[in-house]
């Protein structure tokens, strides 16, 4: 019956009509519901982005102590990494220098990055008085003075490199040596080469006369370096009573390695004595030295160096510093002074609470002849000054020296101008 089954067909398609309704009725409801919910959200958190960031806590211990490391980072840190010693000229195997020359050494088979070396310079039979010089850009500063003709004199230099050369200059003229003995490696964190800076602590007294020429000590009979850990080299301060017929000290890990040499000129009257630093390496445990000519010979140390293995930190890393004039202080005799680094530390961005130590070059002109002494605030003076003031000319000498709260202490037996000119700063952890 077509009829009966085209009414049943109407009716079936109304049922679906009327629940397509209640249907989408119902999705409606759902829809407006979720969009209550999130404009109510989006309300809650408008104009509140802070709440929205995830939180800036860091989300390990681990995390911690590498934010922590990083704000102690200083930049321009480094670390000191031995070399050789390596000889980079000895114009003896060509001709002299000429007085009034500049010379340019080139230093190849750095590694990247490196802008500052550790150098020891020697003029030997000067033509004339006159002075050795580093320059850097248009700085230049003067490492050694010769006060007349046939003259020899020796000094450890922290030199800037130009171009990957180092640049002298020559007043006088005379055989000029140049050997490399440490690199400055870009570091945050180290291990190996870190400076620890000591107080001055006498580890060799020499008389040839008693003794012979010859002598060696144990790092491990030196309190300062029996739980120091594995040492890469040890920075000595050298001074001797040259006497008329001038001298040398050699210092090396071994009698057959004495590569490194601190030369004096002939001395006469009260000013006899002479000074110099000497950084040399060590791989047998102990340091061996040879001194010619003189009466006496004395060696403090007065820092070492962190050998591989030792643990990584961020203390003992060195900023070298731009070279830069300092201004002369007037100490009175038998007088003392504080003197502030931070001057100076500034232009390296180092606060002054970070200067643990300092490699500091001292150049005296006393009234009369007489020791200079350069210390940590507090600490004990020294046996053996800084260096000898002479009454004419002035001399410079390198050491390192610790420091609180980015000073040292100068004292002086004769009144003196001292002039104090930081060049590398070594940080705290």
């Amino acid at each position: 019956m077509p009829g009966v089954k085209v009414i049943r067909a109407k009716g079936e398609r109304g049922r679906l009509r009327s629940v397509g309704r209640w249907l989408v009725v119902a999705l409606c409801m759902v829809v407006a519901s979720a969009a209550v919910l999130v404009g109510a959200r989006f309300a809650a958190n408008a104009g509140t982005d802070e709440q929205a960031a995830p939180p800036a806590t860091p989300a390990t211990a681990l995390d911690a102590r590498a934010v922590e490391s990083a704000a102690r980072d200083v930049p321009g840190s480094a670390r000191l990494t031995p070399v050789g010693p390596e000889l980079l000229l000895d114009t003896r195997e060509t001709e002299p220098v000429p007085a009034g020359a500049e010379v340019t050494v080139p230093v190849p088979g750095l590694p990247a990055g490196v802008g500052t070396v550790l150098v020891e310079v020697t003029i030997l039979a000067a033509t004339k008085a006159g002075e050795v010089t580093v320059g850097s850009g248009a700085e230049e500063t003067t490492v050694l003075r010769v006060a007349r003709a046939r003259a020899q004199q020796s000094a450890t230099v922290v030199a800037r490199l130009e171009d990957g050369r180092l640049r002298f200059g020559v007043t006088g003229g005379g055989d000029l040596l140049i050997q490399l003995v440490g690199v400055f490696e870009t570091a945050q964190r180290s291990g190996a080469g870190r400076v620890v800076a000591v107080p001055a602590t006498r580890v060799v007294r020499l008389v040839p006369r008693v003794d012979r020429k010859k002598t060696a000590f144990t790092l491990a009979d030196v309190p300062q370096l029996r739980r120091a850990g594995p040492i890469a080299a040890v920075l000595l301060r050298v001074s001797a009573d040259v006497g008329r017929h001038g001298g040398f000290v050699k210092a090396g890990p071994a009698p057959s390695k004495l590569e490194q040499t601190v030369y004096w000129s002939a001395t006469s009257g009260a000013d006899r004595t002479r000074g110099g630093l000497l950084f040399v390496p060590v791989t047998g445990g102990s340091v061996h030295m040879r001194y010619e000519a003189g009466t006496e010979m004395r060696a403090d140390l007065v820092g070492y160096v962190t050998g591989d293995g030792a643990t990584e930190e961020v203390a003992g890393l060195v900023v070298p510093l731009p070279p830069r004039g300092a201004e002369p202080v007037r100490v009175a005799a038998r007088g003392g002074v504080d003197l502030d680094l931070t001057a100076t530390a500034r232009l390296a961005g180092v606060p002054a609470d970070r200067i643990a130590a300092s490699l500091l070059t001292v150049t005296a002109r006393g009234d009369a002849v007489g020791g200079v002494t350069v210390r940590g605030p507090g600490a004990a003076k020294p046996k053996t000054p800084t260096l000898v003031a002479p009454k004419s000319g002035a001399r410079p000498e390198l050491t390192l020296v610790p420091a609180a709260s980015g000073k040292v202490r100068v004292d002086s037996a004769v009144g003196a101008d001292i002039t104090v000119t930081p060049l590398a700063l070594v940080l705290t952890g």
